[in-house]
């Protein structure tokens, strides 16, 4: 599932705006592929503007550095799009009512179980209940979460005890979740071997297609519900 670069500055701000967001693969491709992407346009600028001029020499070297630019932007490309296989469900919302329906699935039936069951699965800690809720998925295929670019859950908090060391691994773990889940700030009290963090998490949803050009649907005695996006 290929992302469009043109999505990455508001995760690339969520990744990295939190020193406790662990989520090291991903967090390096946003950092890889931003610059890449800078790389390549400045190449693409000196290309177009030697070709024109009549220098062979100078326009051969714009267009190495351009050809290079371009190999490196598809290979931090290629890096994002294997993290975003590996923790993006598939869910395409170009068709509002079966859109819907995939959202429902994933809210109730994968994600919310799932995630529960990856907070509770570290047996080096003891892990009090986690305290995750999911709002309610929409019940209106004209509702503008499906004109939304990436979806956000505020799964709420989490605690863990142990060793200062076993709190960490904890927290790096979440690096193996099968979801794109952010580790907000932590706090810590009491003292190692039974040291008490806890911290909250908020999953990242990124459609593979949204409603945001998708007519809205006529429901039946309301007219052309329309959405507002």
């Amino acid at each position: 599932m290929s992302m469009s670069l043109s999505k990455l500055k508001k995760l690339h701000v969520i990744i990295i705006g939190s020193v406790l967001c662990l989520i090291a693969a991903v967090a390096l491709s946003f950092l890889l592929i931003k610059p890449q992407q800078e790389r390549y346009k400045a190449a693409l600028t000196r290309y177009n503007a030697a070709e024109p001029l009549g220098n062979e020499q100078a326009r051969a070297a714009a267009q190495r550095d351009r050809e290079k630019a371009y190999e490196e932007l598809v290979a931090a490309q290629q890096l994002l799009d294997v993290q975003m296989e590996k923790r993006m469900p598939h869910l395409n919302f170009s068709n509002r009512e079966t859109g819907m329906i995939e959202l429902w699935k994933e809210q109730i039936v994968n994600m919310g179980p799932y995630l529960e069951s990856f907070a509770v699965g570290d047996k080096k800690v003891e892990v009090y209940a986690p305290s995750f809720t999911l709002p309610a998925p929409p019940a209106n295929p004209n509702d503008p979460v499906f004109g939304q670019d990436v979806i956000v859950f505020e799964l709420g908090e989490i605690q863990v005890e142990g060793t200062f060391k076993s709190i960490m691994d904890n927290i790096r773990r979440w690096n193996n979740c099968g979801r794109l889940v952010k580790v907000g700030p932590v706090t810590l009290q009491g003292e190692s071997p039974r040291l008490l963090a806890t911290y909250s998490l908020t999953c990242y949803v990124y459609p593979a297609a949204t409603a945001k050009d998708v007519p809205a649907i006529a429901i039946a005695g309301q007219g052309t519900a329309q959405p507002n996006m």
